[in-house]
């Protein structure tokens, strides 16, 4: 049966969720925008060519998405360090807990680092709970092949953290441009073939980019030739970590937040 002590941490959640929804709600009318993004093909004589992407992401769009997201950050580290305060409640039956201000959800990549706040920080709190939270921490990420680690809650509070850190004290950098699962096509004019094409890769595009060069056999100049950049084009944090694989998008790690955030609480929840 759920405790009323940690519906405050939920409630959080649900907050946090609430801003992500509104968030991809936004990103999704953008992207429907038929001036989404312009496409260009630009050719050589000797037959090489490129392909460019130019996004088209309003700056006021932008600066509602950072705001969004800085307090989608903001209530999943306090529904964490929520959680930790009613532990602590529940643990001694005092409320305010002993050293209530210097209670909170420690996440750190160094285990020395752990160890040398782990009795400040989380207070009262027995191993059993103790074991809930250093399981979950940034040093005891496993080592997972790229497309597996998208979802790793290690990972996710690791970023969580940071992100939540630097927005305290700064906007973060908000990009609504990076692409990914590139599948350029090029529509050849009679005479001419594709000899050769390579893209990119996935990656930021910052105002006119490069996102594929190719080779024509059989190309003269005054050819027309057109291209699709079949791609996907997500909003991005330009924060670190880069993206470990194409489905880490900043969608799906604030999923794996969100997910990571949901099951630390219910599970120091279900402990008592």
């Amino acid at each position: 049966m759920p405790l009323l002590e940690f519906e405050g941490c939920r409630e959080r959640v649900r907050r946090a969720k609430a801003h992500r929804e509104i968030m991809a709600k936004a990103w999704r009318e953008i992207g429907e925008a038929e001036d989404f993004y312009s496409v260009g093909v630009r050719m050589k004589d000797d037959g090489a060519g490129t392909i460019w992407v130019v996004p088209h992401v309003p700056e006021s769009f932008t600066s509602f998405f950072a705001l969004e997201l800085g307090e989608m950050l903001y209530q999943l580290r306090a529904a964490l360090d929520s959680c930790v305060y009613h532990a602590a409640i529940l643990e001694t039956g005092k409320n305010p807990p002993p050293d209530e201000n210097h209670l909170e959800f420690p996440i750190y990549r160094k285990r020395r680092e752990y160890s040398n706040n782990e009795a400040r920080v989380l207070g009262p709190l027995i191993k059993k709970r103790r074991d809930i939270i250093q399981s979950v921490q940034p040093y005891n990420a496993p080592k997972l092949a790229p497309e597996d680690r998208v979802f790793n809650f290690n990972r996710a509070l690791d970023i969580l953290n940071e992100w939540a850190r630097k927005d305290r004290h700064r906007t973060l950098h908000v990009v609504g441009s990076w692409a990914s699962n590139l599948s350029p096509k090029i529509r050849c004019p009679a005479g001419a073939t594709l000899k050769s094409i390579k893209t990119t890769g996935s990656g930021f595009l910052d105002n006119k980019d490069v996102i594929a060069t190719f080779r024509l056999s059989g190309y003269k100049r005054g050819m027309e030739v057109q291209a699709n950049p079949d791609l996907d084009i997500d909003i991005a944090v330009q924060e670190a970590p880069p993206p470990c694989a194409d489905t880490d998008t900043l969608g799906n790690r604030l999923l794996a937040m969100l997910k990571a955030t949901t099951v630390i609480v219910d599970s120091i929840e279900r402990s008592f």
